[in-house]
């Protein structure tokens, strides 16, 4: 199976990054700010598809896949690098990379607005009660697919109020349906797959108008991993694309200067 990873910055002392997506996206999504950003500050960079996302093989048959192969082909992506790396995942990403640094040797974890410890029960009750219109509008993309999605609410779920409506509907071209199968798995809580902890240096990083993942989620996960927490004002579920995408950079940045070399 051919996996997409997109690759930017040198190699240097420091462990490298390697990014990993969320439900509906592939590895573009750290292309546009993230990738570019990272390179610049001394980091080499990896930003893997998971298979049926982005440029990765697959897609016919996404429904068959679940967390165990996403976590798969981030061991088959971490081999690809010098060294173990910082695994940093947004959403389903994160859950994937926590049950990743589980399983292999990795040199730190970030979690970025990442499903927690106990699953999506928390996230769809309060998407159901707070953005029941963001639901539907994502439980469409997941039924009829993406010409069935009414964007501008998806826009206004994801994304901050003064984000571009012409780069809203740029993206809007490359989201895709997630697999039933992962996505199913992820309602259950994940404890039992996270034993036991490793101590890795950890990082959560959330906002405080994300539409998805609740703000009791993020503490749980900082809690579980003993990590550090910052929660963003104003910022939305998909803040790596978001017009508040640097303030995001700068927290994560700011922790990895403090945990690993220089260049």
């Amino acid at each position: 199976m051919e996996r997409e990873i997109l690759w930017s910055g040198e190699d240097s002392a420091r462990p490298p990054l390697l990014f990993i997506h969320g439900s509906y996206c592939g590895a573009w999504i750290w292309a546009e700010h993230f990738l570019p950003y990272f390179a610049a500050k001394g980091w080499r960079c990896a930003a893997l598809s998971l298979r049926g996302h982005g440029g990765s093989d697959g897609r016919e048959r996404l429904d068959s896949f679940g967390l165990d192969d996403y976590i798969a082909d981030v061991a088959w992506a971490a081999e690809q690098l010098p060294r173990p790396p910082v695994v940093i995942g947004h959403s389903l990403g994160g859950m994937v990379a926590q049950r990743f640094a589980c399983r292999r040797p990795v040199a730190g974890l970030v979690m970025l607005a990442s499903v927690g410890p106990n699953g999506l029960g928390a996230a769809f009750t309060h998407m159901a009660l707070r953005h029941p219109d963001l639901l539907w509008q994502l439980g469409r993309l997941q039924t009829v697919g993406p010409e069935g999605v009414d964007y501008d609410v998806v826009r206004r779920g994801l994304f901050s109020s003064d984000f571009p409506v012409e780069e809203s509907d740029r993206y809007a071209a490359l989201f895709q349906r997630e697999s039933q199968h992962a996505a199913n798995e992820l309602l259950l809580p994940q404890w039992f797959h996270l034993m036991p902890r490793p101590a890795v240096p950890a990082l959560v990083v959330g906002g405080d108008r994300d539409a998805f993942i609740p703000y009791g989620d993020l503490a749980l996960a900082a809690t579980y991993w003993a990590a550090e927490m910052t929660v963003l004002a104003g910022a939305p579920h998909v803040f790596m694309l978001d017009s508040l995408w640097e303030s995001a950079a700068e927290v994560l940045r700011r922790w990895l200067e403090r945990q690993y070399l220089p260049a």
